[in-house]
């Protein structure tokens, strides 16, 4: 945790929030208080500014998420943010709140977590993150979610979440080819095997609305569909997942009894 909060050695902790597409978070909802420091850099080489802005939820912040502390086997602690060293001889004091500079010699790099889900069983976690380097025609962004079972903090995977089920697997492959990819770019530049990421660690996540499938810029279509996503709505997942597991995602312990009671 000390190398995490104290790495960056004379940064500026930012009062004004990042400016975010969403009007409002879960994380502030739930009043989730983040580390947040911006630095600049100046390398004195030619494109060697850059301006860095973290917004980031604490080690301390993320154990509140496991039920059981005591025992400490999740590795939602050991994958949080950790920001790379930088020489003090090259962080530049600045008044700057925000990583919005007009200048197109600085580079720009911003880091953002939010709490995505937060369900009795289940915790999601949303990063963002913007990268824009000096002097290019524009920036790219990419958005990717990990999501633990809150009882010990593991993250979960796909097959935990759905065992080995090929239908639906097939359900998903069929949805993101006809929703989401261009034939045509993955024929040109021949990427049909990232067709199937959406059952990789950062593409895919519990959420309220149900099963968020999140793919890359230029991953599976060109640069102007942005960051290709779909969702799996609750109703379908009911169909696919075993019983116990869509309870766990989506329905708190007295609802998982009422569901068995009215059975009898």
């Amino acid at each position: 945790m000390n190398k995490l909060l104290f790495i960056c050695i004379g940064t500026l902790f930012l009062s004004a929030t990042l400016v975010s597409a969403k009007t409002e978070t879960l994380s502030n909802k739930l009043h989730i208080p983040m580390q947040k420091s911006l630095r600049f850099i100046d390398t004195k080489e030619e494109y060697g500014k850059t301006c860095e802005a973290y917004s980031y939820i604490t080690p301390l912040e993320r154990l509140k998420f496991i039920k059981h502390r005591d025992f400490m086997l999740g590795d939602i602690l050991s994958e949080s943010l950790s920001i790379s060293a930088v020489d003090s001889e090259y962080l530049v004091d600045t008044d700057l709140t925000e990583c919005k500079i007009d200048d197109m010699n600085v580079s720009e790099y911003t880091y953002r977590e939010d709490i995505e889900y937060l369900g009795e069983n289940i915790v999601t976690l949303e990063v963002f993150q913007y990268a824009y380097g000096a002097g290019a025609a524009h920036g790219n962004g990419h958005i990717s979610h990990y999501m633990y079972d809150r009882e010990y903090g593991m993250e979960m995977s796909w097959k935990d979440l759905f065992g080995k089920n090929d239908a639906f697997e097939r359900y998903v492959l069929n949805r993101v080819v006809n929703e989401l990819a261009s034939e045509e770019f993955i024929s040109y530049f021949k990427t049909s095997e990232l067709l199937l990421n959406f059952m990789t660690p950062g593409y895919f996540a519990i959420t309220d609305e149900g099963l968020v499938i999140q793919y890359g810029k230029y991953e599976i279509a060109p640069g102007a569909s942005g960051l290709p996503s779909l969702v799996i709505p609750k109703a379908v997942l009911k169909t696919y997942m075993n019983r116990e597991m869509y309870g766990k995602c989506f329905l708190t312990e007295k609802q998982r009894i009422a569901e068995i009671l009215n059975e009898f």
